[in-house]
């Protein structure tokens, strides 16, 4: 290992380790490569790197918000909070970017040392942990990370899943318990004799009691159905979760347009906390955006599934635009 001369040359040598590991997403192995060092090595500097405060929280501004449709959220669905970005131009891919920001920006100022904290999956949530920097060792080393929805044995398939929980843990700087499950179950006695994996249980017994729960909102529109088309779900199961009016889905649990819970067969096959147990988390903060995802957005509202919004202003309008269409319907002929 090479050494600097006076702090600044060690500060800059740290730097270098964390803007490859922590801001490029290099793994360990391949920063090892680029610094001409051991994995070992690489470890220790980033632990320094921690300890020193030289690797902090940084999270750059998002877009601007639109006060307007927050308001009118909040006070439809009786949310806690809302943040409603303006896309104005950007394409899905910059907007996913801009709501992790905001996502990173709304759970830093919620976060304190100590909390438990539950994260599922979703492609926001990805770019949220991308907006973040990891802290320095210590400013959330008594909290603790914990999977909300069980891991599979293909988790190279898809960043956007399993591997959340241990990248929040390692941001923060905390433990993490993880669900070392398969997603779905062959068989619904299957997921009971895993449950009988201690591990598993106290895992998910954490996850009720998390202070804060990061979810995506997910859909079931099948070009953006995950399960799908990463093959945990088979196209006969995506027809009778079509034909049973899922519209969208929160840690693995799927609900209709009107928020109810449907079961269709695969809930009991899903390793992860229930829908219920979200009422009883005080901050469910839900991530997602683009109009596709508004009625996803709508029933997971509506199902009390999340009480912190975070999305753009095409998505906020089209839940407004489905909840006018469905009240006006249900209105009486006079």
């Amino acid at each position: 290992m090479k050494n600097g001369k006076g702090d600044d040359a060690r500060d800059a040598y740290l730097s270098e380790a964390a803007h490859l590991y922590y801001d490029l997403g290099k793994k360990q192995s391949e920063v090892a490569k680029v610094m001409g060092i051991t994995r070992s090595g690489v470890s220790r500097l980033l632990t320094e790197a921690r300890r020193r405060g030289i690797v902090e929280i940084v999270v750059h501004s998002p877009s601007n918000t639109s006060k307007e449709l927050e308001d009118a959220l909040a006070g439809l669905f009786g949310l806690k909070d809302v943040r409603v970005l303006i896309r104005r131009g950007k394409d899905d891919g910059e907007m996913l970017s801009e709501l992790g920001v905001a996502a990173a920006r709304y759970f830093l100022g919620i976060l304190e040392d100590g909390h438990m904290i539950g994260i599922s999956w979703g492609t926001a949530l990805r770019h949220m942990l991308d907006a973040l920097r990891s802290s320095p060792s210590g400013t959330f080393a008594n909290s603790k990370v914990v999977q909300l929805i069980g891991g599979t044995g293909a988790e190279h398939a898809s960043v956007v899943g399993p591997l959340l929980a241990p990248m929040l843990a390692n941001k923060l700087g905390c433990s993490c318990h993880y669900l070392h499950a398969p997603l779905i179950m062959e068989h619904e006695h299957s997921r009971k004799t895993i449950l009988m994996e201690r591990s598993i249980r106290e895992t998910m017994e954490l996850g009720r009691s998390a202070d804060i729960a990061l979810v995506g909102i997910g859909s079931t529109r099948q070009e953006i159905y995950n399960p799908l088309r990463l093959g945990y779900v088979s196209e006969r199961e995506m027809s009778d979760i079509l034909a049973a009016g899922g519209v969208g889905l929160v840690c693995g649990r799927h609900y209709s347009l009107d928020g109810a819970e449907l079961k269709t067969g695969l809930n009991e096959r899903v390793i992860g906390i229930t829908l219920s147990s979200l009422a009883d988390i005080p901050w469910v903060i839900g991530v997602a955006g683009g109009e596709i995802k508004g009625e996803s957005i709508l029933g997971a509202l509506l199902g009390r599934y999340v009480n912190v919004l975070i999305t753009d202003d095409v998505a906020a309008r089209r839940v407004l635009e489905i909840h006018r269409q469905i009240t006006s319907a249900s209105r009486p002929v006079l």
